[in-house]
């Protein structure tokens, strides 16, 4: 076989001393600028700044077009009535948040639209994905895992919510902010000021729906673990605190324990009972200084609860037999009747009960005192009666769904309350991807099991991921405080349904869908970045600077 020589064909080249070759006619001579205009877009999408802009526009542009197609939001009964307490039209009552009332009438008072409660919905959500988004690029992982953070804003399962104003939406967006900017003073130093910012909105939404403090409870605990993981950070760098050897040597098979890091656990719950203490009591100071300037009017909205434990868990013999006022006892054992021939064993008085006293929408339940009465007598003295029967609403509510998407023919009662139609092109565009599609093809994307499963999932994750993160920056770049704080706090709210759920509408669980959607991208980039227990490369670090 012939080898192949190496050949001389190639021009000598030029010496230092002689001139250059003149180009040849035609030729185009490649410039600094046009080498610059050749490579400039690649170069440009890898500064991490442009990319967080890039992730920006994303977001405002999915925004602007959501904003279009449903403005000024969808409403039902109880967000119609809201509004009427937002324009002064009825008076302002306990039965819905008046929190939420408040907020509506001063952003129309500087607006003068109707759909600015909308908009700050919008908002909420939006810059809660913008910062994940940033969030997930600056931890190193790739640039396509951070474009799920504007992607969950697209997503069938928030879609269908964010088109409505529920209250529940309200609280779950403010949720996911308030989180996500704590978790920013955890990775940006000198931070601290956002804190401020996220107790608001973490106030806003106990506010709206008070059952969110089940979600807060572990929220209260990540960030009282974050307030003593940056008090202790400082006093080291100020030379404080001596770090022990064993603790500090990864490669150390034993470590030593410091009588700091004993106290840690009680200084951890001791900040998180500072910290919901602070959410609580900017609950009660809210509500105190909304009934200071307006009238709030007191309806009783825990008697539904009442009226569905004892109309269902009581016998009907023993609650003749009760000594309860006979028009209060005669009236709930003939609404059971029609409530059972419609198959229905919760929400009686909308069902059944024919409302309140005056009949009308929201009017207070008559006899509340006679009926507090027989629940405390004949409802919780009998646990294994009254479990039962709580277990049979929750689990309906567990393993089904309802009213996933807000249609605009659903528009009568918005339409009495004087809430202008949005673009009727939206059902056209919207809904075949949430109903057909989505609730078509993945009907457990909308039924509380799902979600709950993901968060255990989640958290086992992060439980066998505990022994495996001991090294300093290991922690410090990793997600897995936030992804447990995201799914414990799915899964106290889902559980925290069980002895009062009202239906099986899937605003009731569209907090643990969102909280457990964005623990999900965390877990992924954390999986795709393939570097949590590297150290952090020097270009990582300048990445950083520039946050």
């Amino acid at each position: 076989m012939t080898e192949l020589q190496p050949t001389n064909d190639l021009p000598d080249p030029p010496h230092a001393d002689s001139p250059m070759p003149a180009p040849k006619p035609g030729t185009k001579t490649l410039t600094s600028s046009s080498r610059l205009t050749v490579s400039s877009m690649p170069d440009l999408l890898r500064r991490p700044l442009l990319w967080d802009l890039l992730l920006g526009v994303l977001v405002v542009a999915w925004s602007m077009i959501f904003l279009r197609l449903f403005w000024p939001g969808r409403a039902n009964v109880d967000i119609a009535n809201q509004y009427l307490q937002a324009t002064g039209k009825t008076p302002v009552t306990d039965w819905h948040p008046p929190v939420m009332s408040a907020v509506w009438r001063m952003l129309m008072a500087v607006t003068g639209a109707q759909g600015s409660l909308l908009l700050l919905q919008v908002v909420l959500l939006a810059a809660a994905a913008w910062a994940i988004g940033v969030l997930v690029h600056r931890s190193g992982a790739p640039k396509w895992v951070s474009l799920l953070g504007p992607g969950m804003m697209v997503t069938p399962w928030v879609v269908s919510q964010m088109t409505t104003l529920w209250k529940d939406t309200q609280m779950a967006v403010a949720l996911l902010l308030g989180i996500v900017l704590i978790m920013i003073t955890r990775f940006v130093p000198k931070s601290w000021l956002l804190w401020l910012p996220a107790l608001v909105l973490l106030v806003y939404a106990v506010g709206v729906r008070k059952n969110a403090v089940f979600a807060v409870v572990p929220i209260a605990v990540y960030g009282g673990w974050c307030l003593v993981r940056a008090w202790r950070n400082r006093r080291r760098r100020s030379g404080s605190v001596a770090v022990p050897a064993g603790s500090a040597d990864p490669a150390s098979s034993v470590a030593v324990t410091s009588p700091a890091q004993k106290r840690r656990p009680f200084l951890i719950v001791a900040t998180s009972l500072i910290v919901l203490v602070l959410i609580g009591g900017g609950v009660k100071v809210t509500d105190a200084i909304i009934e200071s300037q307006t009238s709030v009017k007191k309806t009783g909205q825990i008697s539904q609860i009442f009226l569905d434990d004892v109309m269902f868990s009581v016998p009907d013999a023993e609650l003749k037999a009760a000594g309860a006022p006979k028009e209060l006892t005669d009236h709930i054992s003939t609404a059971r009747e029609k409530c059972l021939e419609k198959g229905e064993i919760w929400d009686s008085y909308w069902n059944c009960y024919g409302k309140g006293e005056s009949g009308e929408d929201f009017s207070p339940i008559a006899h509340q005192d006679a009926l507090k009465r027989l629940w405390l007598d004949h409802v919780i003295t009998h646990p294994l009666r009254y479990v039962e029967y709580r277990a049979s609403v929750f689990s309906y509510y567990f393993f089904t769904s309802a009213v996933e998407y807000w249609p605009a023919e659903w528009h009568v009662e918005a339409a009495k309350a004087g809430l202008d139609e949005g673009d009727p092109k939206a059902d056209y565009i919207v809904r075949p991807y949430v109903e057909d599609f989505a609730l078509g093809t993945f009907p457990m994307l909308f039924t509380p099991w799902f979600w709950t499963l993901a968060a255990i999932v989640l958290l086992g994750l992060a439980f066998r991921s505990h022994g495996r993160g001991r090294r300093p920056y290991s922690r410090a770049r990793s997600f897995w405080p936030e992804i447990t704080t995201l799914a414990a706090s799915a899964l106290c709210y889902v559980f925290g349904y069980f002895p009062i759920v009202p239906a099986n509408h899937f605003r009731y669980t569209f907090w643990p869908a969102l909280a457990v959607t964005v623990a999900c991208v965390l877990a992924l980039s954390m999986w795709r970045r393939g570097r949590t227990d590297a150290p952090t490369p020097p270009s990582a670090a300048s990445s950083e600077s520039e946050t």
